[in-house]
């Protein structure tokens, strides 16, 4: 092979001749070395996101609206199956039990994690406390009013002479009384590792729980 040098010609010897096919696999090489490279990386990101999908699809939560009923109702459902029946007072129990239960819960997810919501958003122990306590608001108030519509019935159809107004409002002071209880009980029971359970807590009066017991019982026979 022979090259031209200050327009003289050189002659190279063979082993300086130009391997161009030898050159050309050598750059289709390392274009094929770069692009194997990108798709490693790009993988190793997949894989990356995925775990973190993953991660936030497991310390996602779904805010119920019925989890403190749900509690509500399994404790009750115990009670029942143990006594073969259950009072007001009781419900009053399992409304604060059910809250502190879950309140419990609450702070055990947050002690070393971060939760998000459905959407993704951050979630804070504070946002699921104050959904807690709407929960709990509104537990209350269909309590009242479960209580309320079975005196109505009771009225009208001539059981009891009137509407039962002061007990109700005490009824209402209970469940929070109960929900107060409870949350020392928790507190209590947390420092002594010890379980929380259900207690026989009389919040009120003893006239008041009588009186609407009673309206529980004559609806029962109505229906």
């Amino acid at each position: 092979m022979s090259i031209t040098f200050l327009s003289h010609p050189i002659h190279l010897p063979d082993f300086f001749k130009f391997d161009r096919e030898y050159l050309g696999k050598q750059e289709s090489q390392n274009e094929d070395q770069k692009v194997f490279h990108k798709d490693t990386l790009e993988v190793s990101q997949l894989s990356k996101n995925r775990e973190i999908l993953m991660d936030k699809i497991k310390h996602t939560v779904v805010q119920s609206a019925a989890s403190l009923s749900d509690m509500r109702a399994g404790i009750l459902k115990e009670i029942r199956e143990e006594k073969g029946q259950y009072g007001y007072s009781d419900v009053v129990n399992a409304c604060g039990l059910s809250y502190a239960r879950l309140y419990s819960e609450i702070e055990q997810r947050y002690e070393n994690e971060q939760y998000y919501k459905v959407d993704g958003t951050p979630l804070t122990k504070e946002d699921e406390i104050e959904w807690l306590d709407i929960q709990f608001e509104q537990e209350v108030a269909w309590q009242k009013s479960c209580a309320r519509i079975t005196a109505q019935g009771q009225v009208i159809q001539g059981n009891i002479p009137e509407m039962p107004t002061e007990e109700m409002e005490e009824l209402e002071d209970s469940f929070y009384q109960a929900k107060d209880a409870y949350m020392k009980l928790y507190r209590e029971n947390r420092r002594a590792e010890r379980p929380l359970v259900l207690q026989s807590y009389i919040f009120g009066n003893s006239q008041m729980y009588q009186i609407l017991d009673r309206l529980g019982n004559l609806q029962e026979r109505v229906v």
